[in-house]
């Protein structure tokens, strides 16, 4: 079984995150009967947020994945499949991202227990504009462009969307390419493509 995540308070982050990695310890061979009580145990690992490396991560990594099951790749890609059309049935999606300090898969299942609530007012509204803009274009988002529409307005001052841009990069939200913007594996993780859309929808009234 899958331990509880320890509840603590961050400076910065108000939602429950684990500090260390669990040891997960799943059925190494998989039946009808032991899939219903599987699926149970990948819905509470795929749920987590906790810290590796420091790095804010969801869920679970496929290589660990497949140390715990001791399944073969195919095998374990299967499962996952069909705990896919599983969850989907009660209204949730199970989301495949990378993070950026390597190309392992890793899996989440998205849900309101994603909700960024950590974010401050600044944060939200540097982050809403960048998916506002992105959403309409899809290219990356210079520097400038979120300024424009802030700075300008009188929203919010110069140097605080500065130090925004560099929060809101080191909590995983965004990542720069050639000096612009692009969403990095948190947006994707916390915002839906309907959420996404919603806000750039949002943005245009503006």
């Amino acid at each position: 079984m899958v331990e509880e995540p320890d509840n603590h308070e961050d400076n910065h982050e108000a939602e429950t995150i684990d500090k260390k990695e669990k040891i997960i310890s799943l059925p190494s061979c998989i039946t009808d009967e032991d899939k219903s009580a599987l699926f149970k145990e990948m819905t509470v690992i795929l749920t987590r947020k906790w810290k590796k490396n420091n790095q804010v991560v969801f869920g679970c990594s496929e290589n660990d994945l497949l140390l715990a099951t001791r399944m073969d790749i195919g095998s374990l890609r299967e499962i996952i499949r069909e705990y896919k059309d599983f969850v989907n049935i009660l209204g949730l999606e199970v989301v495949e991202y990378t993070l950026p300090t390597g190309h392992e898969i890793w899996y989440c299942i998205r849900s309101e227990y994603y909700a960024p609530s950590e974010l401050e007012k600044n944060e939200m509204l540097v982050l809403g504009t960048i998916i506002g803009l992105y959403e309409k274009t899809k290219f990356p988002i210079a520097s400038k462009s979120v300024k424009d529409r802030l700075v300008i307005s009188g929203k919010i001052k110069e140097y605080v969307v500065d130090e925004t841009l560099r929060e809101l990069t080191k909590l995983g939200y965004i990542t720069r390419i050639k000096n612009k913007w692009v969403y990095n594996y948190r947006t994707e993780i916390e915002f839906g493509v309907e959420e996404r859309q919603k806000i750039a929808s949002e943005f245009r009234k503006l």
